[in-house]
C-alpha cells in the first residue's frame, strides 16, 4: 500500500511525464508500477486512448496533449503511449510509423512551448534525457556543432544550414524557440527508433477490432493523399520520372531536399498549377510551415521580386542527385519540361 502511494505521489509530482511518455523516467514509472502487457490490454481506458492517439496522428498529424484533471487521467495518458506503439507495430506500415512518430513529436513540441512559459526545467530534463549537450543562458542556447548537424539533418530550410548560423567556440547559437524545434527532431528520433516492435501474433489478433478501425482510417488518408498529390494541371502521366519520384516522396511524408523542392515547384508552376495548388502538395511534409512555404512558392512563381523561375535542367538534376528512374524519353531531352512536352505531343 505504501509503495502504491509512493507511485501516485511520484506521478503527481511529475505529472508532466504523461505529456512526454518517451522519457526514461516515464518508462521507469511504468516499470516500477508493475504494469504488464496483460495489464495494458485489459485496460479499457488505455486501449481507447491509444487508438485515439493513432487515429489523431493519421487524421491531423499532431497528437494533442489533453487537459489532465487527476492522477487516473494522467496514468491513462501515460499507459496509452506503449499501447499505441503496439497498435502501430501490429499494422507494420512504414508510412503510418513515420506519421505516428512525427505526430507524437509535434504534440510534445506544442506542449513543451506551453510548459516553457511557466517552467524551464523540463527543457533541461528533455535535453539530458535525449543526449543533447546544450548550454543554457537567458534567451540563448549553445549547442555543439556535432549535435547540431546530427539533429538538423532532416531540416531542409536554408536557415538551418551551418554556414548560416552564428558560432561560439565550436558551438551553434540558437534562440530558445529554435532549440525547441531541434528538440522535436530528437523526440521524433527517440519515438521512431524501435518501431515496429516485435509484437506476438496472438496479441495483434486480440486487437483486431482496433487494428481494423485504424486500417480504415489509413485507407481514407491514403485516398485523400492520392487526390491531393495528383495535380489538377496538365497530365501527371506525362511527368518525367524525377518529378514523379519527388511527388511520391512528398506524398509519403518524406522530407525532400531543398533542391528537389525547388525543382518540383518550378516544374509544376511552369505547366500551369497555381501557387495554392503547389502549396497543398507540401502539407504532408514533416516540417510544413504554411507561411514559409507560401513565401517560397510565390518567390519561385515570380510574385516576389518579379523573376519567374524555370525548372532545373537534367544536368542540374543529376548534379543534385534528383535524376532517378531514367527511361527512353529521358535520352531524347535535356530538360524536365522538354520531357513533359514531348510525351504530351506523342500522347504516351
Amino acid at each position: 500500500m505504501r509503495e502504491l502511494e509512493h507511485l501516485h505521489l511520484q506521478l503527481r509530482l511529475h505529472r508532466h511525464l504523461c505529456f512526454y511518455p518517451f522519457l526514461s523516467r516515464a518508462l521507469e514509472y511504468v516499470k516500477e508500477a508493475g504494469f504488464t502487457l496483460d495489464d495494458l490490454i485489459s485496460s479499457v481506458s488505455a486501449r481507447i486512448r491509444a487508438k485515439e492517439r493513432v487515429i489523431e496522428a493519421i487524421r491531423t498529424g499532431v497528437i494533442q496533449r489533453p487537459v489532465i484533471g487527476d492522477d487516473t487521467q494522467a496514468q491513462t495518458e501515460l499507459l496509452s503511449y506503449p499501447f499505441a506503439r503496439i497498435l502501430v507495430s501490429c499494422i507494420r506500415d512504414s508510412y503510418l510509423i513515420r506519421r505516428y512518430a512525427l505526430a507524437e513529436a509535434k504534440g510534445a513540441y506544442k506542449r513543451l512551448i506551453e510548459d516553457l512559459r511557466s517552467d524551464d526545467s523540463i527543457i533541461h530534463e528533455l535535453s539530458e534525457d535525449l543526449g543533447i549537450h546544450a548550454e543554457f543562458s537567458p534567451n540563448l542556447v549553445l549547442l555543439p556543432f556535432t549535435d547540431y548537424l546530427r539533429l538538423t539533418a532532416n531540416l531542409r530550410d536554408k536557415r538551418w544550414k551551418l554556414v548560416n548560423r552564428g558560432m561560439v567556440r565550436g558551438k551553434v547559437r540558437l534562440g530558445m524557440t529554435e532549440f525547441v524545434r531541434i528538440v522535436q527532431e530528437a523526440m521524433y528520433g527517440r519515438i521512431v527508433k524501435d518501431l515496429p516492435l516485435d509484437v506476438p501474433d496472438d496479441i495483434c489478433n486480440s486487437l483486431s477490432e482496433h487494428i481494423e478501425h485504424i486500417r480504415k482510417e489509413l485507407g481514407v488518408k491514403r485516398k485523400n493523399l492520392e487526390e491531393l498529390h495528383t495535380p489538377s494541371g496538365g497530365d501527371p502521366g506525362s511527368y518525367p520520372p524525377c518529378i514523379t519520384n519527388i511527388l511520391n516522396n512528398l506524398k509519403a511524408g518524406i522530407n525532400v531536399p531543398h533542391s528537389a523542392r525547388f525543382a518540383v515547384t518550378a516544374f509544376l508552376l511552369n505547366i500551369g498549377l497555381s501557387v495554392d495548388e503547389v502549396i497543398e502538395l507540401y502539407r504532408n511534409s514533416p516540417d510544413f510551415d504554411e507561411a514559409r512555404t507560401r513565401y517560397q512558392v510565390e518567390h519561385i512563381a515570380g510574385a516576389k521580386g518579379g523573376t519567374r523561375y524555370t525548372a532545373p535542367s537534367c544536368a542540374t538534376m543529376r548534379t543534385y542527385g534528383n535524376c532517378v528512374g531514367k527511361d527512353e524519353f529521358c535520352e531524347k531531352v535535356t530538360h524536365p519540361l522538354s520531357y513533359y512536352r514531348l510525351k504530351l505531343k506523342l500522347g504516351k
